[in-house]
């Protein structure tokens, strides 16, 4: 059930009603068995897959708090990354394999083909990356002593699939969600105040826009420049630009969506989800970027991956080789291909030497030409390193960008272009008015004395947009991790 959509606003009602219908020592089990309906929507077999590791999980930790036996938690780790190794990146490795020892058939596409024919093709189970990362932070939180609360495992089962976020985050940690859960097993009330219908609703309009309207719309639009099977020089240089914003813009609506959608969804509820978007295209350098895009990952790459490498302490060859070592991991957990490799390395390698030129000239950052610089500098680098986030051929993301570059291509005037760039610059209007009232909510509080009266039209159009694009709206760009 996707979220833009009839079947899942039919679904949602039917929860929302029973939820707080339901006697307060029932609402646990209610959102309970609809977050495992949810899933199981998609896929019984895979249902089954995450209750196994789910409670694999809880049994190994649960043995592991009264006995303290490191080995027992590193082998757990080992599992968690062997399972997801095994769905997500088996088809990559062995291609990787077969590419160093000359094995045409384990070529990663031949392989799948081969194996799809004789009927043990591996499929890769939804939202895996996402519920693995928030297993594995659950397990390294009790390893570390950081969160000691002891759970039942009906809790822990609806930590990990707590449905409004269990398909593209937010990455949610125990001390986000779990004291909410314990409470509401507890048979607690979790009050919903006025505030917090209001701005639920809100969320839940802004994420149905933001998909829709701006980053359905920008897809669309962005495609045609970026098929592989067309030489780069077809194109005039301009388009690789424009359409490489345009993805961006497509990945923060289409990704912001999602997280605005969970939030709000958690809102009615009565659940408390975290924010994972603020105002990322308002960065003043790549970190910054990194600072205000998918909160929840790079929160969690910085602390299970980059400090426990030694993160900004050390030398500056040691700075660099962690910030590169996590990028490397982070490419590679968006995506079992070389293209995320190489896109989460060279943003590794642009954060490297961000890090060491401010150390360099340390005072680069309180002179306007150095935060001019700083700001010219992020986006010339960073808008074509973000090619190979949406396409896989290497060596065609490769010409694009050494085309954008190129002045000859600019001086001879030539090439196809996009055309409409009315939808980019409209789309860019409608990020930006988001990026703003995030930035700035605080002072954008004359827009709260309209939500009485507004509110009622707000839901009416939620309704009409759900009912309008449902079956129309494209997947979620982030469920494919």
């Amino acid at each position: 059930m996707l979220f833009v959509s009839s079947e899942f606003l039919i679904f949602f009602i039917i929860v929302y009603l029973l939820y707080w219908a339901a006697p307060l020592a029932w609402r646990f089990y209610v959102l309970l068995a609809a977050s495992l309906f949810f899933y199981m929507s998609w896929s019984p077999l895979f249902a089954l897959h995450l209750l196994a590791v789910i409670v694999i999980n809880y049994y190994v930790l649960e043995l592991y708090r009264r006995t303290s036996w490191k080995g027992l938690f590193v082998a757990l780790q080992i599992a968690n990354v062997a399972n997801i190794a095994v769905f997500k990146y088996f088809y990559f490795i062995a291609g990787t394999l077969g590419f160093l020892f000359g094995i045409d058939a384990w070529h990663a596409d031949q392989l799948r083909l081969s194996m799809r024919a004789h009927g043990n093709e591996i499929l890769l189970p939804l939202a895996i990356s996402f519920y693995t990362f928030q297993i594995m932070s659950y397990g390294i939180d009790l390893y570390r002593r950081t969160y000691t609360e002891k759970h039942s495992l009906t809790e822990f089962i609806l930590f990990i699939s707590f449905f409004p976020q269990l398909i593209a985050g937010p990455i949610m940690r125990a001390d986000d969600l779990m004291p909410q859960i314990a409470r509401l097993k507890a048979g607690h009330d979790l009050l919903i105040e006025p505030e917090q219908l209001r701005r639920g609703l809100w969320l839940l309009l802004a994420g149905i826009f933001k998909k829709v309207v701006i980053a359905d719309t920008l897809l669309i639009w962005t495609m045609p420049a970026m098929q592989s099977s067309v030489p780069a020089a077809t194109w005039h240089p301009v388009v690789f630009w424009q359409a490489s914003l345009g993805f961006l813009f497509m990945l923060y609506a289409d990704f912001s969506a999602y997280s605005d959608l969970a939030r709000g969804f958690g809102h009615l509820l009565g659940i408390q989800v975290p924010l994972n978007f603020q105002a990322p295209f308002f960065m003043k350098s790549i970190s910054d970027f990194w600072r205000r895009w998918h909160l929840t990952f790079s929160f969690w790459i910085r602390d299970y991956i980059f400090i426990p490498l030694g993160g900004s302490r050390g030398g500056n060859w040691q700075v660099v080789r962690n910030l590169i070592l996590t990028f490397f991991l982070a490419g590679l957990w968006h995506g079992a291909s070389n293209n995320f490799v190489i896109w989460g390395t060279l943003m590794g390698i642009l954060l490297a030497l961000e890090s060491q030129t401010f150390r360099w000239f340390p005072e680069w950052p309180r002179r306007w030409y150095g935060r001019f610089a700083r700001l010219l500098v992020t986006w010339l680098f960073f808008v074509p390193v973000t090619l190979f986030f949406f396409v896989k051929d290497v060596a065609w993301t490769l010409s694009a960008i050494v085309w954008m570059f190129n002045p000859l291509a600019w001086l001879a005037n030539a090439g196809n272009s996009l055309g409409n760039f009315e939808t980019l610059m409209g789309s860019a209007l409608a990020v930006i008015c988001f990026h703003l009232y995030d930035e700035y909510k605080e002072n954008l509080q004359i827009v709260r004395r309209f939500e009485g009266w507004l509110l009622p039209l707000a839901a009416l159009i939620l309704i009409g947009m759900l009912l309008e694009f449902s079956g129309k709206s494209q997947d979620f760009f982030y469920f494919q991790f």
